[in-house]
């Protein structure tokens, strides 16, 4: 009888399996947030500044989609 070996998930069950899946996918998110900080700058219309959450959300989820 052989046993069944996936690699690195073999020793979690389901609730932590997920837990390292979320957390390896918000490493992902943080590294292209600060990648969006430090290399495509701050820029926000000088009239309307609450726009620059929306901007800086479209430019990390930009570098996510292109990374993943």
């Amino acid at each position: 009888m052989s046993e069944l070996v996936s690699g690195f998930n073999v020793e979690y069950a389901a609730g932590p399996f997920a837990l390292f899946f979320i957390a390896e996918y918000l490493n992902i998110i943080m590294i292209n947030a600060l990648t969006t900080t430090i290399f495509l700058g701050t820029f926000y219309p000088i009239h309307s500044p609450e726009l620059f959450t929306a901007y800086f959300t479209t430019k990390t989820l930009l570098l996510t989609s292109l990374s993943l």
